[in-house]
């Protein structure tokens, strides 16, 4: 079976609670769809109040507004196309949470069909189950002589192959089996992760031969904190083969139409994509929030130099503001490499020496301490706080967030200062590993930025050895395992969740490099919960998706290992 009537997905990007600006974004795509002439159009997963709402919810204000322009939307179809779009909804029972998360169909000025989402994500940054009530039956909806089955974003991931098991009974796809729909619609708000979209284009694709009909996945796009929408949205013929696909990370109407078996181009590089999601997370970030600048603590290593390049690139060089601090132990060259770095970005650039403010507070320090001079480990923090100090006053003054270019692998292990390095307000490289972060300084240097002097990166930085260079010829591997080793096994603990001994058996690790690896995340929990938010691009990052104890026991994860 083809594709029965042409359609238009709206894959927007919404900020959450903005009721009133996202339901003009998606006015502006309705009548953009209409003047092409389609015949139904619809939109992401909640499109009114943007996803994640979380508290909002509480709200009956903002409530009130969903339904004021739910009318409004209605009021459209009076002379327009049908449309389904994503709502909330007040659940019609008398105990669980007073809410749905569900789809009207607007037809002629009418909703005649509304759909509430059976199966609610609880797991990972998942939490519907606080919010919604679950729905408990298939809804099909007919426009013209199309039956159009409809579902809504988690209602077609119902198997183990999610979370490697089973976390749901239902499964919402099977009456469309039978039903006889000549189309399937999922309302999506699926966040991005690395490699998703060709899982996502195998799932449905099953789905489409299995109901042997059409289906249209429509998934919203953009920054909202540290969660990213990659949108990527598209229409799959009943064999599965795609009929048309959405840019990945732009806003976009879709539209796909019978016998129109083309496609969007050529897929990215799974660096290339990354390095657009993580501008992308930056650049909504500061929207979103009502900034425009940002300041980065230049040190001449790779990871401030990536996060400096994807600022600049998400929001213009002349908005990005880099700033090196030295001390007396900073190298010549990493002086010099953060200085190029700026000239290649063409980025702002200053240089603030610590020096003395850092003895300062270790003289004052050692006046109410033991002995005759403060321990290394406060000396060196000490140079990491004055950092953080410095770049906060700077934000202050010029009105300006701070991005953290801490990496995955160092938050995993604790190997950053509290209030020193790990200042900020969003972390671009957070839920990176060191070799992630590699990769993108590659990328850059391979697809140069149009408005960059020069390779962005310099081969210096990326030859150089990591260090947070606190100490006297200091490099990370001095605290830490070698990264290749240290990202294997933060991937396979935080990501796999795999126990000690099948990570020794499945890595290049030593059980003591794994143990020590694995020690260090479970004494950094404290540190993780103050720290900013990271963007996530992975299936596990530490967000409001790892929720271990801070107080705690952790010594039977050693056991027998």
């Amino acid at each position: 079976m083809s594709l029965p009537i042409k359609i238009a997905i709206v894959q927007h990007n919404p900020i959450v609670g903005d009721v009133s600006g996202n339901c003009t974004q998606i006015i502006e795509a309705y009548e953009q769809a209409t003047d092409a002439g389609v015949g139904l159009i619809i939109t992401p997963e909640l499109a009114l109040l943007g996803y994640p709402p979380r508290d909002l919810l509480h709200r009956q204000r903002v409530r009130d507004a969903e339904q004021t322009a739910l009318e409004t939307l209605r009021h459209l179809t009076e002379q327009g196309p049908p449309l389904i779009v994503g709502h909330t909804a007040s659940a019609d029972r008398t105990s669980g949470p007073p809410l749905t998360n569900s789809a009207t169909v607007f037809v002629d000025g009418e909703a005649t069909v509304q759909y509430n989402k059976r199966l609610l994500p609880t797991y990972d940054i998942f939490d519907e189950h606080r919010y919604f009530s679950r729905g408990t039956e298939s809804q099909t909806t007919h426009i013209d002589d199309t039956t159009v089955g409809i579902t809504i974003c988690e209602d077609a991931w119902y198997d183990h192959e999610v979370t490697g098991q089973q976390r749901h009974q239902t499964d919402p796809i099977a009456p469309y089996e039978t039903a006889d729909v000549d189309l399937l619609v999922n309302l999506s708000a699926s966040p991005y992760r690395v490699n998703k979209s060709s899982a996502r284009f195998d799932r449905f694709g099953r789905h489409a031969r299995r109901i042997d009909a059409p289906v249209v996945f429509a998934n919203q796009v953009g920054g909202n904190d540290d969660i990213l929408f990659d949108g990527t949205s598209f229409i799959l013929d009943s064999d599965g083969s795609q009929i048309a696909s959405a840019t990945s990370g732009e806003p976009r109407v879709l539209i796909g139409q019978p016998k129109n078996n083309s496609t969007s181009g050529t897929t990215p590089s799974e660096t290339a994509q990354l390095r657009r999601m993580l501008e992308l997370g930056i650049r909504d970030y500061l929207d979103k929030s009502g900034f425009d600048d940002v300041i980065i603590g230049l040190s001449g290593g790779i990871d401030s130099s990536v996060t400096a390049a994807l600022a600049a690139e998400a929001i213009g060089p002349s908005n990005v503001h880099g700033i090196t601090l030295p001390s007396a132990i900073t190298t010549e060259n990493n002086r010099t490499d953060a200085e190029r770095v700026a000239q290649n970005l063409g980025i702002q650039f200053d240089e603030i020496g610590i020096e003395h403010l850092s003895q300062s507070l270790l003289d004052a320090i050692n006046g109410v301490t033991p002995g005759d001079d403060t321990r290394g480990i406060t000396r060196e923090n000490v140079q990491a706080r004055v950092r953080g100090l410095l770049l906060m006053g700077v934000s202050n003054d010029l009105d300006a967030l701070v991005l953290t270019p801490d990496n995955k692998s160092e938050a995993a292990v604790g190997y950053c200062t509290l209030y020193g390095d790990a200042v900020g307000a969003i972390a671009p490289l957070g839920d990176c590993t060191k070799r992630r972060v590699y990769a993108l300084a590659e990328d850059f240097n391979t697809d140069i930025p149009t408005w960059a002097d020069s390779t962005p990166i310099p081969h210096s930085v990326i030859q150089k050895a990591p260090t947070a260079e606190l100490a006297e010829g200091q490099t990370d591997v001095d605290d830490i395992p070698p990264y290749e080793i240290t990202d294997a096994v933060v991937s396979q603990y935080v990501g796999d969740k795999y126990p000690l001994t099948q990570i020794v058996e499945e890595t290049n690790a030593t059980k003591e490099q794994v143990k020590t690896v694995v020690e260090n995340i479970t004494q950094s929990e404290f540190k993780r919960k103050q720290t900013p938010p990271a963007l996530r691009v992975t299936t596990k990052a530490f967000d409001s998706g790892w929720r271990y104890p801070i107080a705690a026991s952790y010594d039977e994860i050693f056991t027998d290992n």
